[in-house]
């Protein structure tokens, strides 16, 4: 099989490991990949320029890593297999765009998705081509420099926290929950907020309303990389929501030895045990996400538990797992139809 592979250009460290991956292993199970990245552009003249230069036509299937529209819909008009690879929930999208979403995921032939969680949504969106589940897969763990981590964990002063996410309307309640909670705590508590979208202002100007300037900041999206050093200094990483696809700055935070405390909803209930790998506590619950602060601050070793096991959650997420479902999935795809009874 050929397979047209076009990466996603938000990548984390600026390089697709999903297509690397695939490329790197395809010849192992008898297939030709190629790397074609399609620029960004007006819509219908990218579509036109990548279609005038036979995108797609030298191959099987192609292969779209996130919803990438002019990619999708050349793919389509090369009369090739279609295949996405979808991990958003769109949490707090407008109708309109939800419509859109599920037009282009519908020319797809398959679709790859990384939890139940977000295959229920995409089903609840209307959308019928078949889908397969492709865990997502990690590989950057700098946790394992546990002499640093251990240093970090054990520190007695000072709790710092950092939460990261665009905050829409339906993401506000979440991180008003999370301020609730935190302004209960005697700790010695700071918070680092790398957030943008349009509720942004409302969420300062609440925490205005309960004077907790001098402990919460506030910084714009920034590069992957430096939002890592902000996981690795920090002694707990909290999603709020739980509203992701696939909540992937969990691994990442996993990855830098940096706890997570997060609502028990979607995906998180496929891959943390409360307790074990992480905190959970029920979405809203104020106090229930204060208990879980004060817990994680100050049960003695609980920290250190929690990013060993979350160390060894990120190893299970492996490549190889995650490439052998992949090309099950293409291979899948490719077989001819049974003939009908």
């Amino acid at each position: 099989m050929k397979l047209l592979l076009v990466p996603d250009p938000t990548s984390p460290h600026s390089e697709d490991a999903f297509c690397r991956e695939l490329s790197s292993r395809a010849a192992k199970r008898g297939h030709e990949t190629r790397v074609h990245t399609v620029p960004n552009g007006p819509l219908e003249a990218t579509v036109e320029q990548l279609s005038a230069t036979g995108f797609g036509l030298a191959c099987d299937a192609v292969f779209v890593n996130s919803l990438q529209p002019a990619a999708i819909l050349a793919a389509r008009a090369s009369g090739r297999k279609v295949v996405v690879r979808f991990i958003e929930s769109y949490a707090g999208a407008s109708a309109e765009a939800v419509a859109g979403v599920r037009d282009l995921l519908s020319q797809a032939d398959l679709l790859m998705v990384p939890s139940r969680y977000l295959e229920g949504i995409v089903r609840g969106w209307g959308v019928t081509v078949p889908m397969a589940q492709v865990p997502y897969a990690y590989d950057q763990i700098r946790a394992q420099e546990i002499t640093l981590v251990t240093l970090r964990a054990s520190r007695p002063t000072g709790f710092p926290i950092v939460a990261v996410g665009l905050i829409n309307e339906s993401r506000l309640p979440c991180y008003e929950v999370l301020l609730m909670a935190l302004a209960k705590l005697r700790l010695d508590w700071h918070l680092t907020l790398i957030t943008g979208g349009p509720a942004r202002p409302a969420l300062e100007a609440r925490v205005e309303r309960l004077s907790l300037m001098d402990r919460v900041a506030f910084l714009d999206p920034m590069p992957h990389e430096k939002v890592m050093e902000y996981l690795r200094a920090a002694k707990a990483f909290v999603d709020p929501c739980g509203l992701e696809g696939f909540p992937m700055l969990a691994l990442y935070a996993q990855s830098e030895g940096c706890p997570i405390i997060a609502a028990r909803r979607g995906a998180y209930e496929e891959f943390i045990t409360d307790g074990e790998n992480g905190l959970l506590f029920p979405p809203g619950d104020a106090g229930a996400l204060s208990e879980a602060v004060v817990t994680l601050a100050s049960v003695p070793g609980l920290s250190l538990k929690l990013i060993g096991a979350g160390i060894r959650t990120v190893e299970e997420k492996s490549w190889d797992l995650t490439v052998e479902k992949a090309f099950t999935a293409f291979e899948d795809l490719m077989k001819p139809a049974s003939p009908p009874a």
